[in-house]
């Protein structure tokens, strides 16, 4: 089962909001204000809601202790895992 199935649909549906909330701003020619704000807050919310997304990710692979291809099937790591041939260098 999919764990982050509900989460992205939040974050679709949240990026989405946020997006109608600066395309309302930018287009608004009513209220000067209003509109900034609405543009300042559709813009502070995509990036939080993108960089939390990004960083549960992250919380979940290394909790999970998930290993990728890099750390399996590298063919720069050499015996000790400092680099090609064991050189720390590279």
């Amino acid at each position: 089962m999919d764990r982050w199935k509900h989460r992205r649909r939040l974050v679709y549906f949240t990026v989405g909001f946020a997006t109608c909330m600066i395309l309302i701003g930018a287009f608004d020619i009513s209220d000067r204000q209003v509109s900034s704000q609405l543009v300042i807050g559709g813009v502070s919310l995509v990036s939080l809601i993108l960089s939390g997304y990004v960083f549960a990710a992250t919380f979940d692979d290394r909790w999970s202790n998930y290993r990728g291809f890099s750390d399996e099937y590298s063919q720069d790591r050499g015996p000790d895992d400092y680099g090609v041939g064991g050189d720390a260098a590279h």
